[in-house]
Protein backbone atom coordinates (compact mmCIF):
# COMPACT_ATOMS: atom_id res chain seq x y z
CA UNK A 1 0.00 0.00 0.00
CA UNK A 2 1.42 3.34 -0.99
CA UNK A 3 2.00 5.46 2.10
CA UNK A 4 0.45 8.91 2.30
CA UNK A 5 2.82 9.86 5.09
CA UNK A 6 6.37 9.51 3.79
CA UNK A 7 9.32 11.62 4.90
CA UNK A 8 8.97 14.10 2.05
CA UNK A 9 5.37 14.82 2.94
CA UNK A 10 6.24 15.09 6.63
CA UNK A 11 8.79 17.76 5.83
CA UNK A 12 6.37 19.46 3.46
CA UNK A 13 3.66 19.57 6.13
CA UNK A 14 6.12 20.96 8.64
CA UNK A 15 7.23 23.77 6.33
CA UNK A 16 3.95 24.49 4.59
CA UNK A 17 3.69 27.88 6.20
CA UNK A 18 7.39 28.71 6.05
CA UNK A 19 6.77 31.41 3.47
CA UNK A 20 4.13 33.04 5.63
CA UNK A 21 5.00 35.66 8.20
CA UNK A 22 5.66 33.98 11.53
CA UNK A 23 5.35 37.16 13.55
CA UNK A 24 2.11 37.74 15.41
CA UNK A 25 0.65 38.78 18.74
CA UNK A 26 1.59 35.43 20.31
CA UNK A 27 5.24 35.52 19.25
CA UNK A 28 8.17 36.71 21.35
CA UNK A 29 11.05 37.18 18.90
CA UNK A 30 14.42 38.86 18.99
CA UNK A 31 18.01 38.26 19.90
CA UNK A 32 16.93 36.93 23.26
CA UNK A 33 13.97 34.53 23.15
CA UNK A 34 11.47 35.63 25.75
CA UNK A 35 9.21 33.38 27.75
CA UNK A 36 5.73 32.72 26.46
CA UNK A 37 3.00 34.25 28.62
CA UNK A 38 0.37 31.57 29.22
CA UNK A 39 -3.11 31.57 30.79
CA UNK A 40 -4.20 28.23 32.23
CA UNK A 41 -7.93 27.53 31.91
CA UNK A 42 -8.49 24.59 34.23
CA UNK A 43 -5.76 23.93 36.80
CA UNK A 44 -6.44 20.41 38.13
CA UNK A 45 -6.97 17.01 36.54
CA UNK A 46 -5.68 17.37 32.97
CA UNK A 47 -4.67 20.85 34.05
CA UNK A 48 -1.52 19.26 35.47
CA UNK A 49 -0.33 18.56 31.94
CA UNK A 50 -0.87 22.26 31.20
CA UNK A 51 1.16 23.15 34.29
CA UNK A 52 4.01 20.97 33.03
CA UNK A 53 3.73 22.56 29.59
CA UNK A 54 3.98 26.04 31.08
CA UNK A 55 6.50 25.36 33.81
CA UNK A 56 9.46 26.85 31.92
CA UNK A 57 7.39 29.72 30.52
CA UNK A 58 5.56 32.55 32.31
CA UNK A 59 2.09 31.80 33.68
CA UNK A 60 0.21 35.07 33.95
CA UNK A 61 -3.33 33.85 34.67
CA UNK A 62 -5.15 30.93 36.31
CA UNK A 63 -8.82 30.23 35.66
CA UNK A 64 -11.12 27.68 37.29
CA UNK A 65 -14.81 27.75 38.21
CA UNK A 66 -13.95 26.01 41.49
CA UNK A 67 -11.54 28.14 43.52
CA UNK A 68 -10.57 25.10 45.60
CA UNK A 69 -8.57 23.91 42.60
CA UNK A 70 -6.11 26.79 42.95
CA UNK A 71 -4.84 25.29 46.20
CA UNK A 72 -5.31 21.60 45.35
CA UNK A 73 -2.18 19.47 45.13
CA UNK A 74 -1.54 17.17 42.18
CA UNK A 75 -0.07 13.68 41.69
CA UNK A 76 -1.59 12.22 44.82
CA UNK A 77 -0.74 15.26 46.91
CA UNK A 78 2.93 15.35 45.90
CA UNK A 79 2.81 18.31 43.50
CA UNK A 80 2.47 21.91 44.63
CA UNK A 81 -0.81 23.74 43.95
CA UNK A 82 -1.02 26.07 40.95
CA UNK A 83 -1.42 29.14 43.16
CA UNK A 84 1.84 28.23 44.90
CA UNK A 85 3.70 27.50 41.67
CA UNK A 86 2.55 30.74 40.04
CA UNK A 87 1.94 33.24 42.86
CA UNK A 88 1.92 36.29 40.59
CA UNK A 89 -0.73 34.94 38.20
CA UNK A 90 -4.12 36.67 38.18
CA UNK A 91 -7.00 34.39 39.15
CA UNK A 92 -10.37 34.09 37.40
CA UNK A 93 -13.45 31.90 37.68
CA UNK A 94 -14.91 32.93 34.31
CA UNK A 95 -12.66 32.62 31.25
CA UNK A 96 -14.85 35.17 29.47
CA UNK A 97 -13.46 37.73 31.91
CA UNK A 98 -9.94 36.49 31.20
CA UNK A 99 -10.37 37.40 27.53
CA UNK A 100 -11.25 40.95 28.53
CA UNK A 101 -7.50 41.31 29.31
CA UNK A 102 -5.91 40.05 26.07
CA UNK A 103 -2.67 41.96 26.56
CA UNK A 104 -1.83 39.86 29.61
CA UNK A 105 -1.10 36.59 27.77
CA UNK A 106 0.05 35.12 24.44
CA UNK A 107 -1.35 31.58 24.69
CA UNK A 108 -3.95 29.56 26.58
CA UNK A 109 -4.27 25.98 27.69
CA UNK A 110 -7.77 24.50 27.98
CA UNK A 111 -8.17 21.63 30.46
CA UNK A 112 -11.86 21.80 31.39
CA UNK A 113 -14.95 19.66 30.63
CA UNK A 114 -15.67 19.02 26.95
CA UNK A 115 -18.70 21.28 26.70
CA UNK A 116 -16.48 24.30 27.47
CA UNK A 117 -13.74 23.54 24.93
CA UNK A 118 -15.33 25.33 21.99
CA UNK A 119 -16.43 28.56 23.72
CA UNK A 120 -13.01 28.94 25.34
CA UNK A 121 -10.99 28.03 22.24
CA UNK A 122 -12.96 30.14 19.77
CA UNK A 123 -12.42 33.21 21.97
CA UNK A 124 -8.71 32.49 22.09
CA UNK A 125 -8.40 32.00 18.33
CA UNK A 126 -10.26 35.20 17.53
CA UNK A 127 -8.10 37.06 20.05
CA UNK A 128 -4.99 35.84 18.22
CA UNK A 129 -3.84 33.57 21.04
CA UNK A 130 -2.13 30.22 20.57
CA UNK A 131 -4.32 27.40 21.90
CA UNK A 132 -3.49 24.05 23.51
CA UNK A 133 -6.75 22.17 24.13
CA UNK A 134 -7.13 18.76 25.74
CA UNK A 135 -8.91 15.98 23.87
CA UNK A 136 -11.49 15.55 22.54
CA UNK A 137 -11.15 18.88 20.80
CA UNK A 138 -14.84 19.71 21.32
CA UNK A 139 -18.17 18.45 22.61
CA UNK A 140 -19.87 18.37 19.19
CA UNK A 141 -19.06 17.57 15.55
CA UNK A 142 -19.84 21.11 14.35
CA UNK A 143 -17.70 22.71 17.04
CA UNK A 144 -14.67 20.66 15.98
CA UNK A 145 -15.10 21.61 12.33
CA UNK A 146 -15.57 25.26 13.25
CA UNK A 147 -12.41 25.41 15.37
CA UNK A 148 -10.41 23.80 12.56
CA UNK A 149 -11.67 26.37 10.06
CA UNK A 150 -11.11 29.34 12.38
CA UNK A 151 -7.59 28.29 13.38
CA UNK A 152 -6.61 28.02 9.72
CA UNK A 153 -8.34 31.28 8.80
CA UNK A 154 -6.41 33.20 11.45
CA UNK A 155 -3.18 31.14 11.13
CA UNK A 156 -3.15 30.43 14.86
CA UNK A 157 -0.71 27.94 16.46
CA UNK A 158 -2.76 25.11 17.99
CA UNK A 159 -2.38 21.64 19.46
CA UNK A 160 -4.84 19.08 20.82
CA UNK A 161 -3.78 17.01 23.80
CA UNK A 162 -3.62 13.51 22.35
CA UNK A 163 -0.14 13.02 23.74
CA UNK A 164 0.39 9.63 22.07
CA UNK A 165 1.02 11.53 18.85
CA UNK A 166 4.53 12.12 20.19
CA UNK A 167 5.13 8.40 20.78
CA UNK A 168 6.49 5.54 18.70
CA UNK A 169 3.35 3.39 18.41
CA UNK A 170 1.76 4.94 15.36
CA UNK A 171 5.18 5.62 13.81
CA UNK A 172 6.12 1.93 13.94
CA UNK A 173 2.66 0.90 12.70
CA UNK A 174 3.05 3.33 9.81
CA UNK A 175 6.48 1.86 9.05
CA UNK A 176 4.98 -1.64 8.77
CA UNK A 177 2.28 -0.30 6.44
CA UNK A 178 4.86 1.62 4.41
CA UNK A 179 6.97 -1.52 4.05
CA UNK A 180 4.01 -3.53 2.76
CA UNK A 181 3.98 -5.89 5.73
CA UNK A 182 0.19 -6.14 5.89
CA UNK A 183 -0.79 -5.25 2.33
CA UNK A 184 -3.85 -3.12 1.64
CA UNK A 185 -5.76 -2.15 4.79
CA UNK A 186 -9.36 -3.36 4.70
CA UNK A 187 -10.55 -2.66 8.24
CA UNK A 188 -9.43 -1.25 11.58
CA UNK A 189 -10.65 -1.97 15.13
CA UNK A 190 -10.23 0.21 18.23
CA UNK A 191 -11.60 -0.45 21.72
CA UNK A 192 -11.65 0.70 25.31
CA UNK A 193 -13.35 -0.85 28.30
CA UNK A 194 -15.48 0.62 31.07
CA UNK A 195 -14.05 3.49 33.08
CA UNK A 196 -16.34 3.48 36.08
CA UNK A 197 -16.37 5.12 38.57
CA UNK A 198 -14.79 8.11 36.80
CA UNK A 199 -18.01 8.60 34.89
CA UNK A 200 -21.35 6.80 34.74
CA UNK A 201 -23.08 5.52 31.63
CA UNK A 202 -26.50 3.96 31.18
CA UNK A 203 -28.22 5.85 34.02
CA UNK A 204 -30.84 8.59 34.26
CA UNK A 205 -30.69 12.00 35.91
CA UNK A 206 -30.60 11.91 39.71
CA UNK A 207 -33.55 13.31 41.62
CA UNK A 208 -33.32 16.27 43.95
CA UNK A 209 -30.60 18.82 44.44
CA UNK A 210 -27.75 19.48 46.85
CA UNK A 211 -26.28 22.73 48.20
CA UNK A 212 -23.61 24.13 45.89
CA UNK A 213 -20.19 24.42 47.56
CA UNK A 214 -19.32 28.04 48.26
CA UNK A 215 -16.14 27.81 46.20
CA UNK A 216 -17.91 26.50 43.07
CA UNK A 217 -19.78 28.74 40.63
CA UNK A 218 -22.28 26.17 39.37
CA UNK A 219 -23.80 28.44 36.74
CA UNK A 220 -20.37 28.97 35.21
CA UNK A 221 -19.68 25.22 35.35
CA UNK A 222 -22.89 24.58 33.39
CA UNK A 223 -21.76 27.18 30.85
CA UNK A 224 -23.30 26.65 27.39
CA UNK A 225 -25.18 23.49 28.41
CA UNK A 226 -28.83 23.40 29.53
CA UNK A 227 -29.08 24.29 33.20
CA UNK A 228 -29.78 21.64 35.84
CA UNK A 229 -29.61 21.40 39.64
CA UNK A 230 -26.30 20.66 41.31
CA UNK A 231 -26.02 17.11 42.63
CA UNK A 232 -23.00 16.21 44.73
CA UNK A 233 -20.66 13.56 43.27
CA UNK A 234 -22.63 13.21 40.05
CA UNK A 235 -21.05 15.83 37.76
CA UNK A 236 -18.20 17.79 39.33
CA UNK A 237 -15.43 16.91 39.62
CA UNK A 238 -14.41 14.02 37.31
CA UNK A 239 -17.78 12.31 36.72
CA UNK A 240 -19.14 14.58 33.99
CA UNK A 241 -17.92 12.57 30.96
CA UNK A 242 -20.82 10.13 30.83
CA UNK A 243 -23.49 12.84 30.75
CA UNK A 244 -24.55 13.78 27.23
CA UNK A 245 -24.85 17.49 28.05
CA UNK A 246 -21.22 17.70 29.19
CA UNK A 247 -19.04 14.96 27.72
CA UNK A 248 -18.73 12.22 25.14
CA UNK A 249 -18.71 9.08 27.25
CA UNK A 250 -16.02 6.46 26.74
CA UNK A 251 -15.70 7.40 23.09
CA UNK A 252 -15.23 11.08 23.82
CA UNK A 253 -12.66 10.25 26.47
CA UNK A 254 -10.52 7.90 24.36
CA UNK A 255 -11.28 8.35 20.65
CA UNK A 256 -8.54 10.91 19.98
CA UNK A 257 -5.96 8.61 21.58
CA UNK A 258 -7.00 5.23 20.20
CA UNK A 259 -8.14 6.26 16.72
CA UNK A 260 -5.10 8.44 16.14
CA UNK A 261 -2.86 5.72 14.67
CA UNK A 262 -5.44 4.73 12.07
CA UNK A 263 -6.27 8.33 11.25
CA UNK A 264 -2.67 9.53 10.99
CA UNK A 265 -1.58 6.60 8.85
CA UNK A 266 -4.54 6.52 6.45
CA UNK A 267 -5.60 10.20 6.58
CA UNK A 268 -9.09 9.21 5.39
CA UNK A 269 -10.96 12.48 5.88
CA UNK A 270 -14.67 12.00 6.60
CA UNK A 271 -16.59 8.72 6.37
CA UNK A 272 -19.35 7.99 3.89
CA UNK A 273 -21.48 6.48 6.65
CA UNK A 274 -21.64 5.68 10.35
CA UNK A 275 -23.80 3.10 12.12
CA UNK A 276 -24.13 1.84 15.67
CA UNK A 277 -24.19 -1.96 15.27
CA UNK A 278 -24.38 -2.88 18.98
CA UNK A 279 -25.93 -0.75 21.70
CA UNK A 280 -26.99 -1.41 25.29
CA UNK A 281 -29.43 1.50 25.08
CA UNK A 282 -29.39 5.27 25.30
CA UNK A 283 -31.09 6.69 28.40
CA UNK A 284 -31.49 10.24 27.12
CA UNK A 285 -29.15 11.52 29.84
CA UNK A 286 -26.05 9.32 29.65
CA UNK A 287 -24.38 7.28 26.95
CA UNK A 288 -24.88 3.50 26.66
CA UNK A 289 -22.90 1.16 28.89
CA UNK A 290 -21.53 -0.34 25.72
CA UNK A 291 -21.62 0.21 21.97
CA UNK A 292 -19.98 -0.90 18.77
CA UNK A 293 -19.85 1.47 15.79
CA UNK A 294 -18.82 1.08 12.16
CA UNK A 295 -17.67 3.91 9.87
CA UNK A 296 -17.33 3.28 6.13
CA UNK A 297 -14.56 5.25 4.41
CA UNK A 298 -14.51 5.53 0.62
CA UNK A 299 -11.48 4.71 -1.54
CA UNK A 300 -9.10 7.63 -2.02
CA UNK A 301 -5.51 8.45 -2.89
CA UNK A 302 -4.69 5.01 -4.26
CA UNK A 303 -5.94 3.08 -1.25
CA UNK A 304 -9.13 0.99 -1.23
CA UNK A 305 -12.25 1.64 0.81
CA UNK A 306 -12.12 0.35 4.37
CA UNK A 307 -14.30 0.02 7.45
CA UNK A 308 -13.31 1.35 10.88
CA UNK A 309 -14.83 -0.12 14.05
CA UNK A 310 -15.07 1.22 17.59
CA UNK A 311 -16.02 -0.68 20.79
CA UNK A 312 -16.44 0.73 24.30
CA UNK A 313 -17.71 -0.40 27.67
CA UNK A 314 -19.36 -3.81 27.48
CA UNK A 315 -18.80 -4.09 23.71
CA UNK A 316 -15.59 -5.92 22.80
CA UNK A 317 -13.65 -6.34 19.55
CA UNK A 318 -13.24 -9.61 17.65
CA UNK A 319 -10.02 -11.46 18.26
CA UNK A 320 -7.64 -10.78 15.36
CA UNK A 321 -6.56 -13.71 13.26
CA UNK A 322 -3.05 -14.82 14.14
CA UNK A 323 -3.04 -13.62 17.74
CA UNK A 324 -1.58 -16.41 19.84
CA UNK A 325 -3.95 -18.37 22.07
CA UNK A 326 -3.99 -17.09 25.63
CA UNK A 327 -2.57 -13.71 24.69
CA UNK A 328 -4.72 -10.81 25.91
CA UNK A 329 -5.58 -7.79 23.79
CA UNK A 330 -5.72 -5.68 26.93
CA UNK A 331 -8.33 -3.15 28.00
CA UNK A 332 -7.57 -0.72 25.16
CA UNK A 333 -5.86 -0.75 21.80
CA UNK A 334 -6.21 -0.84 18.04
CA UNK A 335 -5.38 -3.20 15.19
CA UNK A 336 -5.19 -2.63 11.46
CA UNK A 337 -6.15 -5.56 9.25
CA UNK A 338 -4.67 -5.84 5.77
CA UNK A 339 -4.78 -8.27 2.89
CA UNK A 340 -1.46 -9.80 4.02
CA UNK A 341 -1.59 -9.50 7.80
CA UNK A 342 -2.36 -7.45 10.89
CA UNK A 343 -0.50 -4.80 12.87
CA UNK A 344 -1.48 -4.40 16.52
CA UNK A 345 -1.10 -0.95 18.09
CA UNK A 346 -1.11 -1.57 21.81
CA UNK A 347 -2.25 0.48 24.79
CA UNK A 348 -4.55 3.44 25.29
CA UNK A 349 -2.12 5.97 23.78
CA UNK A 350 -0.84 4.00 20.76
CA UNK A 351 2.06 2.98 22.98
CA UNK A 352 3.77 0.47 20.67
CA UNK A 353 3.08 -1.59 17.56
CA UNK A 354 3.84 -5.10 16.35
CA UNK A 355 2.96 -7.58 13.65
CA UNK A 356 0.95 -10.61 14.72
CA UNK A 357 1.57 -13.47 15.06
CA UNK A 358 5.00 -13.22 16.66
CA UNK A 359 6.45 -15.67 14.13
CA UNK A 360 5.63 -13.25 11.30
CA UNK A 361 7.12 -10.34 13.23
CA UNK A 362 10.38 -12.22 13.73
CA UNK A 363 10.52 -13.23 10.09
CA UNK A 364 9.81 -9.72 8.83
CA UNK A 365 12.16 -7.90 11.17
CA UNK A 366 11.86 -4.35 12.45
CA UNK A 367 10.74 -1.88 9.77
CA UNK A 368 12.54 1.37 9.03
CA UNK A 369 10.64 4.23 10.68
CA UNK A 370 10.28 7.06 8.15
CA UNK A 371 8.22 9.45 10.26
CA UNK A 372 10.53 11.95 11.97
CA UNK A 373 10.84 11.73 15.73
CA UNK A 374 8.64 14.05 17.77
CA UNK A 375 10.01 17.29 19.15
CA UNK A 376 7.75 16.63 22.14
CA UNK A 377 4.00 17.14 22.14
CA UNK A 378 4.04 20.11 24.49
CA UNK A 379 7.34 21.49 23.21
CA UNK A 380 6.24 21.74 19.58
CA UNK A 381 3.20 23.74 20.65
CA UNK A 382 5.38 26.20 22.60
CA UNK A 383 7.77 26.44 19.65
CA UNK A 384 4.90 27.23 17.26
CA UNK A 385 3.43 29.76 19.67
CA UNK A 386 6.80 31.54 19.79
CA UNK A 387 7.14 31.49 16.00
CA UNK A 388 10.15 29.17 16.00
CA UNK A 389 8.28 26.70 13.78
CA UNK A 390 5.20 27.31 11.57
CA UNK A 391 1.78 27.70 13.15
CA UNK A 392 0.60 24.36 11.74
CA UNK A 393 3.76 22.36 12.46
CA UNK A 394 2.40 20.73 15.66
CA UNK A 395 1.15 17.33 14.51
CA UNK A 396 -2.20 17.61 16.30
CA UNK A 397 -2.93 21.15 15.15
CA UNK A 398 -6.64 21.87 14.94
CA UNK A 399 -6.76 21.32 11.18
CA UNK A 400 -5.93 17.67 11.87
CA UNK A 401 -7.50 17.33 15.30
CA UNK A 402 -10.77 18.91 14.15
CA UNK A 403 -11.39 16.24 11.53
CA UNK A 404 -10.29 13.43 13.85
CA UNK A 405 -12.64 14.64 16.59
CA UNK A 406 -15.54 15.35 14.24
CA UNK A 407 -15.53 11.95 12.54
CA UNK A 408 -15.15 10.16 15.88
CA UNK A 409 -18.00 12.02 17.60
CA UNK A 410 -20.34 10.95 14.80
CA UNK A 411 -20.37 7.61 16.62
CA UNK A 412 -22.21 9.17 19.56
CA UNK A 413 -24.83 10.50 17.15
CA UNK A 414 -25.19 7.00 15.69
CA UNK A 415 -25.75 5.65 19.20
CA UNK A 416 -28.81 7.92 19.47
CA UNK A 417 -30.20 7.60 15.92
CA UNK A 418 -30.74 4.01 14.69
CA UNK A 419 -29.73 2.84 11.22
CA UNK A 420 -26.92 3.64 8.81
CA UNK A 421 -26.38 7.39 8.63
CA UNK A 422 -25.03 8.62 5.28
CA UNK A 423 -22.64 11.58 5.46
CA UNK A 424 -21.72 14.12 2.77
CA UNK A 425 -18.18 15.43 3.29
CA UNK A 426 -18.87 18.46 1.06
CA UNK A 427 -21.91 19.79 2.89
CA UNK A 428 -20.86 18.39 6.30
CA UNK A 429 -24.37 17.02 6.77
CA UNK A 430 -26.11 13.67 6.93
CA UNK A 431 -28.15 13.10 3.80
CA UNK A 432 -30.76 10.69 5.16
CA UNK A 433 -31.55 11.84 8.71
CA UNK A 434 -32.81 15.18 9.99
CA UNK A 435 -32.61 13.76 13.51
CA UNK A 436 -28.88 13.11 13.11
CA UNK A 437 -28.28 16.58 11.67
CA UNK A 438 -29.93 18.14 14.71
CA UNK A 439 -27.32 16.43 16.89
CA UNK A 440 -24.34 17.87 15.02
CA UNK A 441 -24.49 20.78 17.45
CA UNK A 442 -26.97 22.46 19.81
CA UNK A 443 -28.21 25.91 20.67
CA UNK A 444 -26.12 27.05 23.64
CA UNK A 445 -27.24 29.17 26.54
CA UNK A 446 -27.04 32.85 25.75
CA UNK A 447 -23.66 34.50 26.21
CA UNK A 448 -21.41 31.52 25.61
CA UNK A 449 -20.84 31.07 21.89
CA UNK A 450 -19.30 33.87 19.83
Amino acid sequence: MASKLNRRQFLRNSTLAAGAALAGPWVARGAEQKKLRIALIGVCGRGWNAINLARDEQVTALCDVDTRQFTAKGRGGRAKPSATLFPDARKYQDYRELFEHPNDFDAVTISIPDHHHYPAAIRAIRAGKAVFCEKPLTWSVWEAQQLAAEAEKHKIPTQMGNQGMAGQGWRVAHAYVQAGAIGQITETHCWTGSHEPWFSNGIGRPAGEDPVPAELNWDLWIGPAPTRPYKDRHYHPKRWRGWVDFGGGGLGDWCCHLLNAMYKILQPGYPASVECIKNTGFTGETYPKGKAVRWEFPAAGGRPAFDAYWYDGTATPPRPAGLEAGRSLGSAGCFLVGTKGTVWVTGGHNNSAMLIPESKRRAFGRPKVVAPASRGHNKEFVMAAKGIIPYNAPLSHFGYAGKLTAFALMANIAARVPGKLLYDAKTLRFTNSDAANQLLTRKPREGWYV
